[in-house]
């Protein structure tokens, strides 16, 4: 299975939430996601659920789901050429513990996720959005970890993985102000070795390039 195997499923003017050849379109520009029902079909509650936001080209979240078949693995990936990819890696590695969205991270938890169903969630080498005049556009903003409060369930655990240091700084105060979360790691509040973490497309170019990182890790209270 190709990447080009998979079409959008609508034209602009017909956008809808749907589900479409195992990927949950979340429409951008569209006023009514409120009135989408989730189904236990797709947030299953009889083992742990776990979203990745910032997916890629879903290199991290395939190996995860093949190496960890009792949980449900959540792609979360707003461009859809991207999307297309993750969903070749899926079939043709024949994994079934998978549910892809296409969508934006803010609006599918706000509106698609179901109160406390997470156990984990992983946010892996976001767009840092470098130039301090684009730094509203990050999505580790407290706004954005508001929404995750409501979803993550008690003593679920958030990770971030990221190469750009004033981004870690980000989110580290970001997370340290939110009372719904305590960090794991001791003060400076970040680990840079993490062997056995996983394999991403951007991971990987990083290390290439000498690049730092930084994870973080917090339990929602």
């Amino acid at each position: 299975m190709k990447p080009k195997n998979l079409k959008f499923p609508f034209s602009w003017d017909e956008r809808r939430p749907a589900v479409h050849e195992g990927v949950l379109i979340v429409p951008q520009y569209y006023e009514e996601h409120g009135l989408w029902q989730p189904s236990e079909e797709f947030f299953p509650s009889d083992r742990p659920v776990c979203v990745e936001f910032c997916s890629g080209n879903g290199d991290w979240i395939i190996e995860r789901a093949i190496a960890n078949p009792s949980k449900f693995w959540i792609a979360v990936e707003m461009q859809f050429e991207r999307v297309r990819k993750i969903w070749s890696k899926m079939h043709n590695q024949s994994v079934e513990n998978l549910l892809i969205v296409c969508g934006k991270a803010q609006e599918f938890t706000k509106y698609y996720l179901p109160k406390t169903s997470v156990d984990e969630v992983y946010v892996n080498f976001p767009d840092p959005w470098p130039k301090e005049r684009h730094a509203k556009h990050r999505l580790i903003q407290s706004e954005f970890i508001e929404l995750l409060s409501g979803v993550v369930k008690n003593q679920g655990v958030v990770t971030y993985a990221t190469d750009d240091p004033p981004y870690s700084k980000q989110m580290i105060q970001v997370m340290l102000s939110d009372p719904n979360w305590k960090h794991l790691f001791p003060e400076p509040y970040y680990v840079q070795n993490w062997d056995d973490y996983g394999h991403s497309w951007f991971r990987n170019l990083w290390k290439e390039k000498g690049r730092d990182f930084f994870y973080m890790q917090f339990e929602r209270l």
